[in-house]
Order: structure tokens, then C-alpha cells, then sequence
């Protein structure tokens, strides 16, 4: 089998003697395979197999850290054996995982990245329809086994522990540079002081409305969550079909959350105009939909909020193993002051 030089330098990497086991669980003969790097993976390491220079599956190598405890490995590939066991098509097909080291090879899936300037209505329509097909009432019983998604939300109040924690996170930034001086001022002088106000006036509405921070969401209104969903975690097929990938961060959650993180994350902005029949659509089995509506209102500032916040994850330090484990050499300043640039101009879009 052909490998990367440098991993199979690397004594401590076992990627290759993994590689060449699980591909000898599928096929008979794993030598013919070649296993090249893909760039572009911002969490793990990310490899396509290829057989006579046709790609047939991708490999991905999971990061793991003991600072954060959540199974990257196990997650994805749950997600991905319930969506193949209800019979969901667009997205890739799980082949074979090695969960002790933490890499699963998946069906390679063929096409391009959709940009911005090339959103199409149907595209969120895809997803639309990808959603409601992980969310039939007769598939989610099959769903039980899952987890909660990652930063999963059930009341209120865990929307707002959320941001907070990751707030209280960039306040400790450690000084070492010049950008991270800028990254402390903008934490500590525009994200906290806005971060106030959206919390004072999350609160008055929910007294407005007589409901409690904590009440729980009701288990019917609890959905399965693709989670880190959206256009920068899809492919489009030649045929025009959308195949979503990166279920890492997969399970039960809000449908308020995941709706609000659709149309929050920057990498491929959705306008905002697809909102109400967006919403309406996802909503529409809630047994109260107005209410998660006045939810939605009241908390994309928060979640506008957020991503400035997870924008901000390369200051730090698990932002940054993250990094340096999906890339070997990352300029880390360079990084840096591109991702404080974008999180500028995502704050400012907060009415």
C-alpha cells in the first residue's frame, strides 16, 4: 500500500496500519489501494482512498484530546448508521470504523463545494427535505440510541450557559502576540458588553411570555439534529443532488438551535429571506410552533453571538490542537487575524 511518506515516518501515527486492516475487513486485496491526504479539514484529519486513480471511499482520522471529552468517532458514524438503516441517501454511507483509534472509512461522494454566490432554492429545500426524512415519526423510534448532540439545548437557559461558557473561555486568552491583545480587547470591550444586553432582553421576554428559563422542552419536540449543519458541510453532485457530510456533532437537540445554527454559521451564509419557510417547515410538527418562533426571535442574536465566539476558537488552546492536528504546518497568526477579522464583521451584523 502506498502511504503518505510522512505518516509512515511517524512511529507514533497508526494510521497506516489501521488503514490497511480495516480495508482488509471490505475487499480482499487492500494493496491496490492508494491513500492521499485531503486538505481542507478543520477538526480531523482527512484522507481519499483510491483504487487505479478512481476515488471510492474517504478516511477520517478523528481528533482526540482529553480536553474534550466528546467522541467525534462514534458520533458520525451512529448518525450515519441511522440514517442508512432509515434509508437515507444523501449523505455517505458508513463501510467500516476502528472506534478504539478513532478513524471510519465512509462511501466517497463525488462533486463540488456550493458557494455563497451559487445558493439555489432548492438547495434548501434538500436540506429541508433531508431533515424531515432523519425526523418521521416512524424513523425516529429507530433514533432512541442516539446521543445528545453536542452543546445540546432542552430549555432555555442551556442556549445561554452555552454562549456564556464560551465567553468566560475567550476572556482567559493568553496575551503571547499582538493579535491576541486585539482578541482580548474585542472579547472584553464589544462581545461581553453585547452579550449583556442580549441576556436582559432574553429574560424580559420570556417573563413577557410566562415561561421559565428552565422548563424543559417537551420529548416531541426534540429532534435529531444534523448539528454544524449547512451548505459548508455539503457536496453537489453533478445530478444536482446535495449530499450533506460531518455529522461529528450529531443528535438530539432544539430544533430552535438547529435552525438558528443554519443560518448563523459564516463558511456559506444563508440569507435570511429563507427564514419563515425554513422555520415553518421544521416547526410544523412542534406541538407549539408559535412559541419556538418567539424562541427563534429572541435568540439569533445570541447565536449570531456564538459563532463570533466558535470564530474565535483558534485563540484557543484546544482551537489550536484542533488545527495543528487536521494541518501539519498552519500559520497560527495569520489564522488568527483572519478569524478576528470575520468575527468583527459577524458582530456587526447584530440588529
Amino acid at each position: 500500500m502506498e502511504l503518505l511518506r510522512g505518516i509512515m515516518n511517524n512511529p507514533k501515527d497508526c494510521i497506516g496500519s489501521v488503514t490497511q486492516k480495516l480495508l482488509s475487513g471490505i475487499i480482499s486485496d487492500p494493496d491496490y489501494f492508494v491513500v492521499r491526504p485531503q486538505s481542507g479539514g478543520g477538526n480531523n484529519k482527512v484522507f481519499i482512498l483510491e483504487r487505479e486513480g478512481t476515488p471510492e471511499y474517504i478516511m477520517k482520522q478523528y481528533f482526540q484530546h482529553a480536553a474534550d471529552p466528546r467522541d467525534r468517532c462514534r458520533a458520525e458514524w451512529t448518525f450515519l448508521e441511522y440514517a442508512a438503516k432509515v434509508g437515507i441517501s444523501c449523505v455517505p454511507k458508513p463501510v467500516i470504523c476502528d472506534h478504539d483509534q478513532g478513524i471510519a472509512i465512509y462511501q466517497y461522494i463525488s462533486g463540488s463545494r456550493i458557494l455563497t454566490n451559487g445558493l439555489h432554492p432548492d438547495y434548501i429545500d434538500q436540506a429541508l427535505s433531508f431533515f424531515e426524512a432523519i425526523n418521521r415519526r416512524d424513523n425516529t423510534g429507530k433514533g432512541k440510541y442516539l446521543q445528545p448532540a453536542a452543546e445540546a439545548c432542552f430549555c432555555l437557559q442551556d442556549h445561554l450557559e452555552c454562549v456564556n461558557r464560551r465567553i468566560m473561555s475567550l476572556l482567559q486568552i493568553d496575551a503571547e502576540s499582538s493579535v491576541d491583545r486585539e482578541a482580548i480587547d474585542f472579547v472584553r470591550q464589544e462581545i461581553s458588553p453585547r452579550w449583556k444586553y442580549i441576556q436582559t432582553h432574553i429574560h424580559e421576554q420570556e417573563i413577557l411570555r410566562s415561561h421559565g428559563s428552565k422548563e424543559r422542552l417537551s420529548d416531541r419536540d426534540i429532534i435529531i439534529s444534523p448539528s454544524d449543519f449547512g451548505f459548508h458541510n455539503a457536496i453537489l453532485s453533478e445530478s444536482g443532488t446535495v449530499f450533506f457530510i460531518d455529522f461529528e456533532y450529531a443528535g438530539l437537540d432544539d430544533p430552535v438551535k438547529m435552525i438558528c445554527d443554519f443560518f448563523c454559521q459564516p463558511e456559506v451564509p444563508i440569507p435570511h429571506s429563507y427564514l419563515p419557510s425554513f422555520s415553518d417547515r421544521v416547526l410544523r410538527r412542534m406541538d407549539n410552533p408559535e412559541y419556538h418562533r418567539h424562541r427563534i426571535r429572541i435568540l439569533m442574536p445570541a447565536y449570531i453571538l456564538k459563532w463570533c465566539c466558535i470564530i474565535l476558537n483558534e485563540f484557543l488552546p484546544l482551537g489550536r490542537a484542533r488545527r495543528m492536528f487536521a494541518k501539519n504546518d498552519p500559520d497560527i497568526d495569520a489564522i488568527k487575524e483572519k478569524q478576528l477579522n470575520k468575527a468583527r464583521g459577524l458582530l456587526s451584523t447584530i440588529d
